[in-house]
């Protein structure tokens, strides 16, 4: 268990979740929607490092495998590296999903 994605985690999802609720305010969305949005891309980019954390080496072989090249010796910065990238693109994913239902979806403000 790699304890690096879950330091970087204390960093990013308190930042995100400030932002995803500085602009929910800035657009003058109800205060309950503000704080479920925050709540949940915190929640999700918290969960995609702690994934990383615990699955480490797991995400990393599949990844090998998807790309149909075998990891015969992995250093540990591509590890590092690796498990990273897998919070940071599940806490991307979570600010789009926040993105695209804040402003297309059913509670869109008008």
């Amino acid at each position: 268990m790699a304890l690096l994605p879950i330091v970087v985690a204390l960093f990013v999802s308190p930042a995100v979740t400030a932002l995803v609720y500085v602009d929910a305010r800035r657009r003058d969305l109800s205060r309950r929607y503000c704080t479920a949005a925050a709540s949940a891309v915190g929640l999700a980019s918290f969960g995609g490092f702690l994934v990383a954390s615990v699955l480490g080496s797991g995400i990393f072989s599949t990844y090998y495998r998807l790309v149909s090249q075998p990891a015969v010796a992995v250093t540990p910065l591509d590890l590092i590296l690796s498990l990273l990238l897998f919070g940071f693109a599940i806490t991307a994913l979570a600010v789009l999903g926040y993105g695209l239902t804040s402003r297309y979806g059913p509670l869109a403000s008008s």
